[in-house]
């Protein structure tokens, strides 16, 4: 019992750090420029345990460990048991061009997730991680033929998040098929501003545009796990997410102001506004397959692909330029001991190791945005218990100084605790 009700103290504060997390999510301290385009700086949505190896997801299932990725890795959990995970993210980033570079820094709450069976057949997990991230403040300076020195100014804020049911259904002792519903919820708020520094008598501009976003959208999953001798175990997986319309709110203004590049002193007219305008974004299609081999609690080695028809995108029927995007992973993890005896500590520890590479949906000045990341981490296990802490790292790359663009150089630390009980036998006493 007095397990149970030290986990049960863990999973109330991470509880209470996800209502905060839900509260403050628009607040978060992102500072990516490339967060602009789209719906923003799209977020991981994965565990410490999948992001420590590349982030691959689609094949992999755990008895202990939550896969939001695919709906049907439910099924590895046990039949009595109560997984709970949650994580804390934080990025330590540098922006760098040909002329100047700045520092970035964020901690946020990472995933909060839930694990239960409902029957042997039918496994469940619920959880909220961020779907995207809002975060910049770029003053552009240039000098224009016939008007002179211009300011542009970029600011913007918020994000969307992800709410998830996920089902697994075991239709087969090899074969598992899931079914993700999502509720995406959050606002951002992008903004535009033009003065003139160096004349009295033009007025400056300000854009401002506030969207809210709030629908249902589905995604599906399949995994298959065959036992080919010499306790192995080959597993593969897919994901399938259809286009879909997400219901979203727009309010639009754009005014005249007295200030100047960075501060507003005094609006003077509205140009032109569109206030509550109710309108869509475009979710793309998705597909995402994987692969794995394990060998018991020893090792594992897999791989993922994922696909995006980002160039689908629209928000209130606009395109925004974007180009289908691409993400390779490959990553494993190690276990030096394997069954039988005690062993020491770092005999129990998990090690794990990945690498990824991304082609995002950004291509800027007829150059593409690339992102590439190699991920370590620790599985540490707690005493008398099946529970563990996990650590993730990733040390990655973004864009390019190339044709005045910008290069994001970053180490992004994950902190997750997961933690598995047996919840659902009556206890017995003499």
């Amino acid at each position: 019992m007095k397990n149970d009700k030290s986990a049960l103290r863990i999973i109330l504060v991470f509880f209470i750090i996800g209502f905060l997390f839900i509260e403050g999510q628009s607040q978060i301290a992102v500072n990516s420029p490339y967060s602009r385009y789209g719906v923003g700086d799209l977020a991981t949505r994965q565990n410490a345990y999948n992001y420590s190896m590349g982030g691959i997801s689609y094949a992999i299932s755990h008895p202990r460990f939550i896969n939001p990725s695919n709906p049907a890795s439910n099924h590895a959990f046990d039949s009595l048991s109560f997984v709970f995970t949650g994580g804390i993210a934080s990025q330590l980033g540098r922006l760098r061009t040909d002329e100047t570079t700045s520092d970035s820094e964020y901690i946020t709450l990472g995933y909060l997730l839930f694990g239960f069976p409902i029957t042997h057949w039918l496994k469940s997990s619920i959880g909220i991680t961020p779907y995207s991230n809002v975060g910049y403040n770029i003053i552009d300076e240039q000098v224009l033929e016939d008007i002179g020195a211009t300011d542009f100014h970029y600011l913007g804020s918020g994000g969307l998040n992800e709410f998830f049911l996920n089902l697994s259904f075991q239709v087969h002792k090899d074969l598992a098929l899931g079914l993700k519903t999502s509720y995406m919820f959050g606002k951002a708020q992008l903004g535009r501003l033009v003065s003139f520094p160096d004349s009295a008598y033009m007025l400056n501009t300000r854009l401002d545009n506030y969207i809210e976003v709030g629908d249902l959208f589905f995604e599906f999953g399949a995994q298959y796990n065959k036992d080919i001798g010499r306790n192995l175990t080959l597993g593969l997986g897919a994901v399938y997410m259809p286009q879909q319309q997400i219901k979203a709110t727009e309010t639009y203004l754009a005014r005249t102001y007295f200030g100047d590049a960075t501060s507003v002193g005094l609006f003077k007219d509205t140009i032109d506004s569109r206030i509550k305008n109710q309108g869509n974004l475009t979710l793309p299609q998705k597909i995402g397959f994987g692969i794995m081999l394990r060998k018991g609690n020893n090792w594992m080695v897999g791989a993922d692909y994922e696909w995006q028809n980002w160039s689908k995108y629209k928000a209130f029927g606009v395109t925004d330029s974007l180009q289908n995007s691409m993400r390779f992973s490959l990553g494993g993890e190690y276990k030096p001991k394997r069954t039988g005896g005690v062993g020491s500590y770092f005999e129990n520890v998990t090690y794990r190791l990945g690498l990824r590479y991304n082609q995002t949906y950004l291509n800027l000045r007829n150059t593409k945005i690339n992102e590439f990341g190699i991920s370590f981490g620790l599985g540490l296990p707690l005493p008398r218990s099946y529970s563990s802490i996990n650590l993730a790292v990733e040390i990655g790359k973004r864009g390019t100084t190339a044709f005045n663009l910008i290069q994001e150089n970053y180490i992004r630390f994950t902190l997750g605790v997961s933690i598995k009980e047996t919840w659902f036998i009556k206890r017995k006493y003499n």
